[in-house]
């Protein structure tokens, strides 16, 4: 399940640049760096379910509770929204 691709990436405020998230293993690595640092419950249980995932459903499951944790944490990157295209009328 290493290779489980997460669609669409999860964007990370990270030092020194955003990191993206863009796998199962890019996404455990990413928790496992944060649980070196210190973090709350929360993490301990995402860092937990992260190890534990044995099928798509689980990985889905679980990519979709970290995704929660980081916007609580407001550590997501919002993702950038196309401009809007201006429709002038000249009449």
């Amino acid at each position: 399940m290493d290779d489980f691709r997460i669609d669409p990436p999860l964007v990370v405020k990270d030092t020194p640049k955003p990191r993206r998230l863009t796998s199962l293993a890019e996404a455990r690595d990413f928790v496992s760096a944060a649980m070196h640092v210190g973090r709350p419950p929360p993490w301990r249980d995402i860092y937990h379910r992260l190890h534990a995932v044995r099928s798509e459903d689980e990985a889905i499951e679980t990519i979709g509770a970290l995704r929660e944790l980081l916007e609580l944490e407001d550590l997501l990157v919002p993702p950038k929204l196309p401009l809007e295209s201006r429709h002038q009328s000249e009449d």
